[in-house]
């Protein structure tokens, strides 16, 4: 009711009737948080989020929780979890072996399907991983087994080295980023290929420049 508005500004009014005019003539439409989520709470209008995560459990389950959130606003979250350790490599504190970033991002698909269940706008995560991770078969043919990392978009990060490796055909360095040591080599054509008939089978993964 326009009575309502009596303690907000006419300016403020004045742009808000221009605003609701444009989205009614279609001449103008706000991101889709900001049609679901404005005058709800938490008031979260913003769609896309990156939220950082380092190689620890409590960096890893931090960032998770806070994601958590930002899903449950309606928000949609992407990630790079090429800080994290490769699977088997060594973990000093526990005199265990780490389980890797495809692992942890299974963890975050599960959190984000039961956040869904309660959230008035299904959030979606992205993930990225870089093409020198020692992990980067397994994350690019994940998608491959249906029904696994449903609330994930993927891509590898591309970089122009390793385009130049494609086309060239040369050898490609794989590196631990926990010791910026290289884990192995692999044969730059090969990784490509791995990404495109992945892609073929799945429309997974997408790949970032």
């Amino acid at each position: 009711p326009r009575h309502d508005l009596d303690c907000i500004p006419q300016e403020r009014i004045a742009l808000a009737d221009e605003y609701y005019n444009a989205m009614s003539a279609l001449e103008f439409l706000p991101n889709s948080p900001c049609l679901a989520g404005a005058g709800r709470n938490p008031q979260q209008l913003s769609a896309c989020y990156v939220c950082p995560i380092d190689d620890s459990l409590a960096s890893i389950f931090k960032t998770l929780s806070d994601a958590a959130l930002i899903s449950q606003g309606g928000g949609g979250v992407g990630f790079s979890f090429g800080h994290i350790r490769p699977k088997n490599d060594i973990v000093r504190s526990s005199t265990g072996v780490a389980s890797g970033p495809v692992s942890f991002m299974k963890v975050y698909d599960a959190a984000t399907d039961c956040i869904k269940q309660g959230s008035f706008r299904r959030g979606a995560c992205m993930g990225v991983l870089p093409v020198t991770h020692p992990d980067i078969e397994e994350f690019i043919a994940v998608k491959k087994t249906s029904g696994v990392l449903t609330n994930f978009n993927l891509s590898v990060g591309i970089t122009d080295a390793f385009m130049e490796a494609v086309k060239d055909d040369k050898p490609w360095a794989l590196v631990n980023p926990r010791t910026r040591a290289v884990h192995r080599t692999v044969r730059a054509r090969d990784l490509w290929n791995l990404i495109v008939e992945s892609a073929w089978d799945s429309g997974e993964p997408g790949v970032i420049f």
